[in-house]
């Protein structure tokens, strides 16, 4: 029997979850650490928290093992813990002028209901995607008042990274990505619908409720811009439309109908894609992961394209990108279905009218996202900071 030297009742982070409870989660499910260091006797345990501003909805713990017999610093076992909670989205949400949203009990409630949501897509949902997506071990939902929850996983950080919101992409991540997209769109379109059509409805209302969250943001956004002139007209011309729960309710629970829906993401964007990296630990342009799958929904085929092409590229890259992107989408669908274009049940008309939906529900909140991760960025030199806000419009 394995005989540890470390306590094993030490918290993790302030958690209810403790390294004796790791320890045994990664024994009785992580094949690859039974594999290894099954028989490891463990003489030390640290856990840092590397969300960095990017875990809103949760802290996310690496996890380093250190064994009794290892032989130098690099002989150790890493793994993820993510443990949701809503102190350091609350504070940020504030700090961007979001306060009136925490006011409001089910905010609280709906974060609660997306770990659970991700719980069950990596229980459920993920084996039918056969996307690159983490090895997750073991999940625990979150009951408020009774116990945290929690995902335990495999540890990515030295195979990818992600990128900061204010960072851009190229045309080249572009197409890594529509093909990402294209595959898992596939393998969802293949499987049998009564695995997953009907079941994932409840996110699209959170979706359609985003504007709540944001549209405190906005005069904040204005007065730190140093473009009010221009931008205040716009966006007062705008702001009937964009504030309107009918036109998002339409376009997350009833647009999506008129063409065979998928699995959405959600939430597809620059923090939650991990892009290959080189030996240097340079960023690369092929998708390594893609991670937090919390606000899954049934929808459009073009909601996480829209995502991701409005809050990861710039205003260059995305128009150079939207040239091409809905051709090679299909492009590349085609050769999912290997080569059998009569199997693609999309026509280009048909995305291009529903992107430019979807598009419309992510540039109306902008304003309040680019101060919200603005307010979140670990940047001390503000001038910087301003630079990155005055670019963004």
């Amino acid at each position: 029997m394995v005989k540890d030297i470390i306590d094993g009742k030490e918290s993790i982070g302030g958690s209810s979850f403790t390294f004796e409870w790791l320890l045994k989660s990664l024994r009785e499910n992580d094949k690859e650490f039974q594999k290894i260091h099954g028989g490891r006797a463990i003489k030390e345990f640290s856990a840092s928290d590397i969300s960095k501003g990017k875990g809103f909805a949760s802290k996310i713990y690496k996890c380093i093992l250190t064994f009794v017999d290892s032989k130098d610093v690099l002989d150790v076992y890493t793994t993820i813990l993510k443990v949701p909670g809503f102190e350091s989205y609350k504070e940020t949400h504030k700090a961007s002028g979001g306060e009136q949203y925490w006011e409001n009990d089910s905010a609280i409630k709906s974060l609660i209901g997306v770990h659970n949501i991700e719980c069950e897509f990596y229980d459920n949902v993920a084996k039918l995607l056969n996307a690159p997506i983490p090895k997750v071990y073991k999940t625990q939902t979150w009951e408020l008042g009774k116990h945290e929850g929690c995902i335990q996983m495999e540890d990515l950080s030295l195979k990818g990274k992600t990128q900061l919101y204010f960072e851009n992409i190229n045309l080249t991540i572009v197409k890594s990505v529509i093909r990402q997209l294209a595959h898992i769109h596939k393998n969802i379109l293949l499987a049998d619908p009564n695995l997953w059509q009907g079941k994932y409805l409840k996110n699209q209302l959170l979706m359609a409720n985003t504007v709540q969250k944001t549209q405190p943001m906005i005069e904040p956004f204005l007065q730190k811009s140093q473009r009010e002139s221009e931008l205040r007209p716009l966006i007062e011309k705008y702001r009937k439309f964009a504030e309107s729960g009918d036109f998002y309710g339409y376009v997350f629970t009833e647009s999506y109908k008129l063409l065979k829906p998928v699995m959405v993401h959600g939430d597809f964007h620059f923090g939650n894609i991990m892009y290959k990296i080189d030996k240097y630990g340079d960023m690369q342009n092929e998708v390594a992961a893609i991670v937090d799958w919390q606000i899954i929904h049934e929808g459009s085929p073009m909601a996480d394209l829209a995502r991701f092409l409005t809050f990861s590229a710039d205003g260059v890259v995305r128009r150079q990108a939207e040239i091409f992107a809905i051709d090679y989408y299909l492009e590349c669908l085609v050769k999912e279905f290997d080569g059998d274009a009569s199997k693609v049940p999309y026509t280009a008309e048909e995305l291009q009218k529903a992107y430019k939906l979807a598009f419309l529900t992510q540039v109306f909140v902008l304003p309040g996202v680019a101060l919200f991760f603005l307010t979140a960025m670990e940047e001390k030199n503000e001038s910087l900071k301003n630079a990155f806000l005055i670019k963004e419009f």
